[in-house]
């Protein structure tokens, strides 16, 4: 009896010692259909419900009937060439925004020195400019010559009407020749000569004879501190910053 008891020990102690062997570890994973068509994937039965499991498909990894060591050095390369394929992707998208970044700065640069420079209309030596006028709410455009040798800036009546000046003072003004005029003092709202705005701007108020300074003067009150040079050849204005 003692021997057939050691005997049933030993099976009892093999079958235990069976059971702690680890299984290999396999790459095997399952997929079913719920009821919805859905497809889900698994890797251990027992987590597919009780009425799918008749639907299941066993799914292998493309590298399972290989030796380890192959199965191994095949997946390793595959990892690599991911990483090596993800840092390639980076990389284009870092050069990417980098070079539309570039692009939006010459953009940029581009539209300010394109703001900074202004057309004029260049005859001989006079150079009349393009400017808007405002008085309150009402806005003219106007050609005035540029004259550094203006103490004020100086529009026609005919501007004057379209501006409905009403506010004004009555000045003595002296005009080429050394002619002594009664003249309308005004304070116009805003001139603005390409990028260059000035608020509450002092005008004259005077008639011309023969047209020879278009729709007035732009003297050194607005152009006192601002830095420009005339292209004579583009018949441009280049205001400089």
């Amino acid at each position: 009896m003692t021997a057939q008891y050691f005997s049933l020990r030993l099976i009892v102690f093999g079958m235990f010692s069976a059971l702690l062997v680890p299984l290999p570890a396999g790459a095997e994973f399952y997929s079913f259909e719920d009821k919805n068509g859905a497809i889900h994937f698994v890797d251990d039965l027992s987590k597919i419900p009780k009425q799918y499991r008749q639907k299941k498909q066993v799914r292998k990894d493309k590298y399972d009937d290989l030796p380890e060591g192959e199965r191994a050095l095949l997946l390793e390369n595959e990892r690599q060439e991911r990483e090596a394929a993800q840092k390639w992707e980076l990389q284009q998208q870092r050069q990417s925004r980098i070079a539309q970044s570039e692009k939006e700065r010459q953009e940029a640069l581009e539209q300010r020195r394109k703001a900074l420079i202004t057309p004029v209309i260049i005859s001989g030596l006079q150079v009349f400019v393009p400017v808007k006028i405002s008085n309150g709410s009402a806005e003219t455009e106007a050609h005035l010559l540029l004259d550094t040798g203006a103490t004020s800036t100086v529009i026609t009546p005919e501007v004057a009407a379209r501006l409905n000046i009403e506010n004004f003072d009555y000045v003595k003004a002296t005009v080429v020749g050394g002619k002594v005029l009664t003249a309308r003092r005004t304070v116009l709202s805003r001139i603005q000569v390409g990028p260059v705005k000035r608020e509450n701007q002092p005008a004259i108020i005077i008639s011309q004879r023969g047209g020879g300074m278009g729709d007035g003067l732009l003297g050194m009150s607005f152009l006192a501190g601002l830095k420009y040079t005339i292209d004579f050849q583009k018949q441009t204005i280049n205001w400089i910053p």
